[in-house]
Formats: C-alpha cells, structure tokens, sequence
C-alpha cells in the first residue's frame, strides 16, 4: 500500500488562503503562497492537512498566519 504522501506525487499543489471570507460584505482576495508537499493529516468532516511551501511565506503575512494557526 502506498504511503499518504504518495497520493500526491505527481501533482502541483498551489495553495490560496485569505484571513477573511467578506469584510463589510465585499468578498476578500485570496494571496497566493505558492507551491506545496503534502506533509500530514488528521481528522475528518473536516480534516485538517499540514502542507509544507516550497518557499518561505512572504513577511507581512506571517504575522496574520500566526494569529490564524493560535486562534
């Protein structure tokens, strides 16, 4: 049997995220953060899945990821 990581191999994972869904009724963007691995994942309804970026996150971000990942 193939390992969790293997059902990724061969694909391009590009990973969006956005703080908010709507602030004040008006959609927010997505920020691209780049490509992804697969790393790990637990749970479900709803799983969560660690990705590791192929590159650093860009440093105004991270001080809102942080908030994002404590809270």
């Amino acid at each position: 049997m193939w390992g969790e990581s293997d059902r990724f191999r061969g694909s391009r994972v590009l990973l969006f995220v956005r703080e908010f869904n709507k602030i004040n009724g008006v959609t927010q963007p997505y920020i691209f953060l780049g490509t992804a691995r697969y790393r790990s994942h637990e749970g479900s309804r709803p799983m969560s899945i660690i990705w590791e970026l192929d590159h650093p996150m860009p440093a105004g971000f991270f001080l809102k990821a942080n908030k994002m990942v404590v809270g």
